[in-house]
């Protein structure tokens, strides 16, 4: 513990002692436990946060194909937190990586989720950072579901990209339930003829 001295504006010599003079923050072995504890459950808890997407809606759930043969033959879309993915019988393939999903609109007799996925970054070119599309579903009177929008955002610029005719994203997920769904049943669980 070193003492020196210093002028003051008046004049006056004062005696100042640097252990005093210097900031030191509380050490680990003087800190609270519980504080301790606290901060690591909340590190924790956004970790954990950060690993679970937001899950698709439940009328999404299930196997979605483009008719009946299809449902028979187990190929279709599967809509999930992390992905959408194409089924072929045993091989699933990533339609769209990273979903994020909104619901715009769900009532008795209507449903509309909107849909934004990031874009694959490509190793032989500059990806953009930021890209994204948007795709819009919507229930169809036969208790299917179709994109009735998609649209490709650039990140950087902000520019959108509107495909107006034979886009494949619409034609892919023009789409009806496998099996029993709420959409294509009566109340007593039966298929209306």
């Amino acid at each position: 513990m070193s003492m020196f001295s210093a002028d003051c504006h008046m004049g006056r010599r004062a005696e100042i002692s640097q252990s005093a003079a210097t900031f030191r923050p509380l050490q680990p072995y003087q800190r609270s436990q519980s504080a301790m504890a606290r901060s690591a459950i909340a590190l924790l808890g956004l970790l954990l946060a950060g690993c679970a997407g937001p899950r698709p809606p439940e009328e999404l759930s299930g196997l979605w194909s483009a008719g009946p043969a299809a449902c028979a033959a187990g190929v279709g879309v599967r809509f999930r937190a992390e992905a959408i993915e194409a089924v072929y019988d045993d091989e699933v393939e990533t339609l769209f990586s990273q979903p994020q999903y909104e619901i715009e609109e769900r009532t008795e007799r209507a449903f509309r989720v909107r849909i934004v996925y990031h874009l694959p970054r490509l190793g032989s070119g500059a990806g953009t950072v930021g890209a994204h599309g948007v795709l819009i579903l919507a229930r169809q009177e036969d208790g299917g579901i179709a994109a009735v929008a998609h649209t490709l955002v650039d990140g950087l610029t902000g520019a959108a990209r509107v495909r107006i005719v034979n886009d494949p994203a619409s034609s892919l997920l023009a789409l009806e339930p496998c099996g029993a769904h709420p959409w294509r049943e009566d109340l007593r669980g039966r298929v209306p003829a």
